[in-house]
Order: structure tokens, then sequence, then C-alpha cells
């Protein structure tokens, strides 16, 4: 089994779960970022050129493959699109060419993300998976056009691909760029007077929908052994939450008592109080995944990670 971005977040927590259900799990890793702590198989390449991933198939002969590689900070992408397209586009067309040629039959999940889908009202119903794409940033675009890319290689390759559009998900590790990490860093920060006691926010108006780590991973693990090739399911909560909640579950666990100031150098272009970005996960529920963590355990547990990392 391959992973590809797999010395990042959510790689952190699925190949220690596919190794602890018997998986011999080969990770991939960016050339000269360091080799991952936790795994047993490391392989560093860059997925962009098209003889390493060539030899990445041919010497590994993965029966599954799971692609998480990508660029996926909008903000880094909206300052860099062109290296953007050439991680979160050109390094899957290149794998997906290659498994087409040597091993159609490896079943691979691509990672896409539910930003692809248009912003909308905070009363309107979850997106389904049938709802048209309308990305709204460079990040979402590259995304979905990756798994444009997913769709040819099924229909006219044959390959079994499946895909996941996973919403916001978080949980201990999570890199402090991203909203609620970066609450919960500045929250420990204070706590530790490393900081003054202001918390520095954008827009907490923000509605997303938002998952544990933890539960994604289970989600990922279930669908490369059981999706169905060529569908595409939503990974989420289907609940849309405020930023500003999730604020406040930070501050109701936290020791500090700040001032909350609202920094307009926070906000992102595309961010609007008016509207909501929530998906229906009925589709992978029908499979049998389900959630663990709630919402509060999972802000408890990224602000007990914090006081371990500051």
């Amino acid at each position: 089994m391959l992973v590809t971005g797999a010395g990042g977040f959510v790689g952190s927590y699925l190949v220690p779960l596919l190794e602890a259900r018997g998986a011999r799990v080969v990770g991939v890793y960016k050339t000269g970022l360091p080799r991952p702590e936790f795994g047993s198989h490391w392989i560093e390449a860059e997925l962009e050129q098209p003889d390493e991933v060539r030899s990445l198939v041919r010497d590994v002969s993965p029966g599954e493959i799971l692609h998480l590689a990508a660029l996926a900070y909008p903000p880094d992408v909206a300052r860099d699109p062109l290296a953007a397209l050439k991680v979160n586009v050109g390094a899957i067309d290149i794998l997906l060419d290659e498994v087409a040629a040597r091993a159609p039959d490896t079943r691979v999940l691509v990672v896409g993300t539910g930003q692809a889908y248009a912003l909308t009202r905070r009363d309107a119903d979850p997106w389904k998976e049938d709802a048209p794409l309308s990305p709204g940033n460079a990040y979402s675009a590259t995304k979905a056009a990756a798994e444009q890319r997913a769709v040819l290689a099924f229909e006219r390759d044959g390959v079994p691909v499946i895909r996941a559009r996973p919403m916001n998900h978080t949980g201990p590790g999570r890199p402090g760029d991203y909203a609620e990490s970066g609450f919960a860093r500045q929250l420990v920060r204070i706590e530790r007077k490393l900081q003054e006691p202001i918390l520095r926010v954008g827009n907490v108006a923000s509605v997303r929908d938002f998952s544990d780590v933890r539960d994604v991973v289970e989600a990922y693990a279930l669908l490369i052994e059981h999706g169905e090739p060529g569908a595409v399911y939503n990974v989420s909560s289907g609940i849309g939450t405020e930023l500003r909640a999730l604020l406040d579950l930070l501050l109701k666990h936290s020791r500090a008592a700040p001032t909350i100031e609202v920094d307009p150098a926070l906000y992102r272009a595309h961010q609007d109080d008016r509207v909501a970005l929530v998906s229906d996960p009925a589709r992978i529920r029908a499979l049998g995944w389900r959630t663990r963590f709630s919402l509060e355990e999972t802000l408890t547990d990224l602000l007990e990670d914090w006081r371990t990392r500051v």
C-alpha cells in the first residue's frame, strides 16, 4: 500500500492506522524534508518527476494507493498558483498515467476538497456529491481539476479510482496557520505569558463544516477498501459551525482570558459572513462510517497538543 504526502498532518494519523490494521505501508515524503518519525517504510520522492513516479510504481507494486500529496494551505497556493498546479494537478496526472500503464487494477483513493463546492446560504441544505463544483479560490480550483483527472482515469483507462471530498478537519498536530489551530496556539502562548493577552482573529462569523482528523483517516481507510470505483464521497460532519463557536469552546478549556481583537490581515478574500460551506456525508455513512469525536473533544485535544508544542 502506497501513501503519497504521507509525512503531513493527515498522513501522521493515516499511516499508523493502516499499519495497526496489518497493512504494509510505504509512505512517500517530499525530497529535502526530514524523514518522518512514524511509520516503517519510507521513500523520498518528487511526484512532479515522471521518472521518480515510474520508479515508485515499479518498485513498490502497490495494490492500493492513497494520494494525499498536495499544496493545501490556500494563501500559499494563492501566492504561487503555478507551483500548486504542478503538485495538485501535475503530480496526479503523472501518477495515474503510470498506474494505467503498469498496474491498471490498482485501487487509488484521490483526496479532493469540499471547498470545491460553492458557498451557499446558511439555511441551505448541505451539498450532496452530485452538486456542481464551483471553486472559489486557487486551491479548490486545482483540487477540482485533480478530481476531473481522476474521473478520466476511471472512465478512459479503467483504473478503479475512488474520490474523497473532505471538508475542514482538525485535531492534534494541525499546523498553526489554520484558524482554529492558530487560536489554540495563541491561547497557550498567552497562558505561558509568551504574548500579550490579546487574541487576534479574522472572520469568526465564517461557517464551515469541521471533523476530527482521526475520524477522517478512518473514512479514507474505509474508502480504499470498500469505496465504489468511479464514485465520490463527502467526508464531513454535515453540520455548519461558526468559527466563533470554535473559539468559544477553546476559551472554555483555556486558562487564559484574552481580549479578542479582529485583525483584517487575517481575513481571506473569499470569506463572507452571510454564507456557509457544508456537505452531506450520507453516502459514506451508508458504508458504515461513523464519527467518534465531538467538536469539543477535538478542540480540547488540539489545545492540549499545543501545550506540548509551545
